[in-house]
């Protein structure tokens, strides 16, 4: 649990199925799921690929709450137990409350959760080259961008740069 200034609170709590369907209305916005991977951009998400998701032991996804509010989802992906590692992503579904900085709170307390409960030594993270506000999300949460793979990913039709970052458990703790 994260409180700003505004004595304004935000949290994530494990994504469960009641909210299944509200995550798949925001995974369906072509504003949210334009910078995400191709499995889940340009396309209509319901509530059973939400299931799927979060049956797979390699995923963990958690909603996002602004004042008891939901949100957002911050989760993370690929999961490798053996190496300690996993790729977190993330979206605010919410676009009225950009800008508060409720995305960022979320990464630092995924972040958090990774390190000190699930015992991951690194996690990482990819944005595309034209999504600053995303690329600034991670730089505020702690993480640093440690390279990039040159026209990896689609963006609006062009081929743009994977912006690659990451985050090692004894920096930040």
């Amino acid at each position: 649990m994260h409180t700003n200034n505004q004595k304004t609170v935000t949290t994530i709590i494990e994504l469960t199925p009641e909210h299944f369907e509200l995550v798949a209305g925001w995974l369906s916005n072509s504003e949210v799921n334009r910078w995400l991977t191709g499995e889940w951009r340009d396309k209509s998400a319901t509530s059973s690929m939400v299931a799927m998701m979060v049956r797979n032991k390699r995923n963990r996804a958690f909603l996002v709450h602004f004042d008891g509010k939901p949100c957002g989802l911050a989760a993370l992906a690929d999961i490798d137990n053996a190496d300690k590692t996993a790729m977190v992503w993330y979206f605010l579904g919410d676009a009225t409350l950009s800008g508060r900085g409720i995305t960022s709170d979320a990464v630092r307390q995924l972040a958090a959760l990774s390190f000190r409960e699930m015992g991951f030594a690194s996690l990482y993270a990819w944005v595309m080259e034209d999504n600053g506000p995303s690329e600034s999300v991670l730089r505020k949460a702690g993480f640093r961008e440690v390279g990039r793979i040159r026209r990896a990913t689609s963006s609006r039709g062009q081929q743009v740069d994977r912006l690659y970052f990451d985050l090692v458990a004894n920096e930040v703790f």
